[in-house]
């Protein structure tokens, strides 16, 4: 196949993959294990961004020449434009839906990714999870989520609407994957909405592939209100 999805081993770039699984678009998939935590070389020689995803397009419809683009965002407005006739987004002419689309969609790697790595980073370097840089990073993850929790009681069903859209691509990894990293639990009370839509999600065929092929058979995708945390390497 022209295209080819680069995946990092459970990390954000399974995002990429869902999109194809949902497109029902066909790609080439290669798996990076992590060195032993990190991106490795091999990642690193894709892109001077060293950071997953990465895709390779050999003969992209916009340039009629190979294309290599990191970026999730990016990546999936480049796919979606170039093989997904549009499909998983939203325009002006969807009204209401492509404000709520615009918004989701870039806050998700704007500023609830941001929170969950803000928090990583706060207690390392404090080392002391009562350190007010640290309780300031929950404090914003607790805020965020309170945000989604919110959003989901309006649609009931998808951030923009009563179906999946790039948004929910882009969100999903933190609230499930990204859990691996620092397992923040949700209140099966307080966040109902968010552990409906993690079930939601979880149900529906394309994710399932996708979380498949990135993770292989034997991964359980973290979509209930715990987590446990990745033992490195794996």
């Amino acid at each position: 196949m022209p295209l080819k999805i680069h995946h990092l081993g459970r990390s954000q770039s399974e995002r990429i993959v869902w999109l194809a699984e949902e497109l029902g678009i066909k790609y080439d998939f290669v798996f990076h294990k992590r060195d032993p935590l990190l991106a490795p070389q091999s990642i690193k020689d894709l892109h001077p961004s060293g950071t997953a995803p990465v895709i390779e397009d050999d003969n992209s419809p916009f340039t009629k020449n190979k294309v290599v683009l990191a970026e999730s965002g990016a990546i999936i407005d480049y796919i979606i434009a170039a093989y997904g006739e549009g499909r998983l987004a939203r325009t002006p002419k969807d009204g209401e839906e492509y404000i709520q689309f615009l918004e989701w969609y870039h806050w998700a790697n704007a500023s609830l990714q941001p929170t969950l790595v803000r928090i990583l980073l706060s207690r390392r370097l404090a080392n002391d999870p009562e350190a007010a840089a640290v309780k300031m990073a929950i404090a914003k993850l607790e805020n965020a989520v309170s945000m989604i929790e919110a959003r989901l009681g309006e649609t009931g069903s998808y951030l923009v609407g009563n179906d999946v859209t790039a948004a929910d691509i882009m969100a999903i990894c933190t609230l499930t994957t990204m859990r691996g990293y620092y397992p923040f639990e949700f209140d099966e009370q307080k966040h109902k909405n968010v552990l409906a839509y993690l079930k939601r999600v979880g149900d529906r065929p394309a994710y399932q592939r996708a979380m498949k092929i990135c993770e292989g058979e034997d991964f359980v995708p973290i979509l209930g209100a715990k987590a446990e945390q990745f033992v490195f390497p794996y």
